[in-house]
């Protein structure tokens, strides 16, 4: 009975807390996806900050371009050498108009290495925006399976609580020694643990998840997502590797950094450059050296300069050859990451059929417990509602993290996490590729396949 009115206020602490939040309603994993979109600027500010000076740097090297505008004038006392003259003051002003013509490609190329340097910036933010989404999307599922988890400590503890107290009682009546009220206690104090370390986990992951959409979640979450029905495509790995290095933003934003630095290396030479000029300009001084206006054009040549073009030259090559390097080394990494990711995909949904039967079991389990303390067989449930909920907490993170690496697939190849959610993304980017040859080993039917209750060998009368 006791364990009845306790298992009772558990309940109705339980559902007490979901009524008072039914004003905020629960997201599913788009929603809160396009939340962090929304509000999440400030997780990759910093890329977002890179592209501005990217841009700002390829005006600035436009700005060559065009007709250069200046104005100087000045303003003087002075004492003449020449006695006879009367004034001693002066004042001079003059406007310039230069324009470049031809520098033998070296603005070009500077336009052109700062325009690779926005589109390798482009390609950070996205990768830094990916990454901030994954992030979110795992917390999604950790914390609808950290509820069921949190529920599944709470039963423990009860349980516990209730055995601690039956033995306090049997020591009373001389049934019991201290000892076992001492296990019993210990184990009351271990489960309380267990239920405050993952209340604290719940608390931390909920705190990052409303930071990232900027708003409230409810209290307790009671719809956890489904699992998914079908298997992931089977695909050939090294089909599936090229697409990914060719798309992958990180490898796009390192060819346009390697491209930025070539372009920059071509740009730096001993040339000439030509430019014309028109000036005017007019002295309150009577001198016969100044010109009222001119018109012409100028040719700057620096013959020598010490050999600081050759050492920049030689500087850009050698950070082109380390970003090429890297480049390397990130195409051979994802290489490696897009065997990785289609073997943990197909692992995770093995693990959603593992955690799908295993929750059928606990609760036909839970339902057999039931039907026996019905009918008074039994004393309590015993650890059947607390397996049950055990279950239902790792189905939920079987299936989390079954999407999250279907989102780290998209991410992958440079597409939005929520995409990874599309059962077709795989069919759709490996659209033409052959038959798949890879040998793949003869397994279980696995939990709600046809064959599920089918006998798989013949029986020898």
């Amino acid at each position: 009975m006791k364990l009845l009115r306790l298992v009772a206020v558990l309940f109705f602490v339980w559902s007490g807390g979901s009524h008072a939040q039914e004003a905020i309603p629960e997201l599913n994993v788009q929603q809160i996806i396009e939340l962090i979109e929304s509000n999440g600027n400030y997780a990759f500010a910093a890329a977002a900050a890179d592209i501005d000076i990217a841009r700002a740097r390829r005006d600035q090297a436009r700005s060559a371009l065009y007709p250069r505008l200046s104005l100087n004038a000045t303003g003087q006392h002075y004492q003449s050498t020449q006695k006879w003259l009367a004034d001693n003051a002066e004042v001079y002003g003059g406007l310039e108009v230069v324009q470049p013509i031809y520098d033998f490609g070296k603005t070009g190329a500077t336009i052109d290495a700062a325009g690779s340097d926005v589109e390798a910036a482009e390609k950070a933010l996205v990768s830094a925006r990916n990454a901030v989404l994954l992030e979110g999307m795992a917390l999604f599922f950790e914390l609808h399976a950290s509820e069921v988890q949190l529920r599944a400590y709470n039963e423990n503890h009860a349980s516990a609580y209730v055995r601690w107290d039956r033995a306090k009682e049997q020591l009373g009546l001389g049934r019991a020694s201290p000892l076992d009220v001492a296990k019993a206690l210990a184990l009351v104090e271990k489960t309380r643990f267990e239920y405050y370390r993952e209340r604290s986990r719940n608390n931390t992951y909920r705190i990052r998840l409303e930071e990232l959409i900027a708003q409230a979640l409810p209290q307790e979450l009671i719809s956890p997502p489904l699992p998914p029905e079908n298997a992931p495509l089977e695909v050939n790995r090294e089909e599936f590797a090229l697409v990914v290095i060719k798309r992958n933003p990180q490898t796009a934003a390192l060819i346009k950094q390697v491209e930025a630095k070539r372009l920059q290396r071509g740009g730096i030479s001993n040339l000439p450059s030509l430019e014309a000029f028109g000036n005017l300009g007019h002295s309150s001084r009577d001198l016969r050296g100044r010109n009222e206006y001119a018109v012409g054009a100028r040719l700057s040549w620096p013959i020598f300069n010490g050999g600081i073009i050759g050492a920049e030259r030689n500087q850009l090559a050698a950070e082109e050859t380390r970003l090429g390097a890297m480049l390397e080394v990130k195409r051979r990494q994802l290489r490696r990451q897009s065997f990785a990711v289609l073997m943990d995909q197909s692992d995770a949904f093995q693990r959603v059929i593992a955690a799908r039967a295993g929750l059928d079991y606990a609760q036909k389990n839970l339902l057999r417990r039931q039907q026996l303390y019905s009918q008074e067989r039994v004393a309590d449930l015993g650890r059947a509602m607390i397996d049950n909920s055990t279950a239902e907490a790792e189905l939920i993170r079987a299936t989390g993290a079954y999407y999250v690496e279907m989102a780290h697939i998209a991410v992958l190849l440079g597409l939005n996490p929520a995409q990874g959610l599309d059962e077709g993304l795989l069919a759709s980017v490996l659209e033409g590729q052959g038959p798949v040859e890879d040998f793949v080993p003869k397994g279980g039917s696995g939990y709600g396949q046809d064959d599920q209750d089918k006998v798989n060998r013949k029986i020898v009368e």
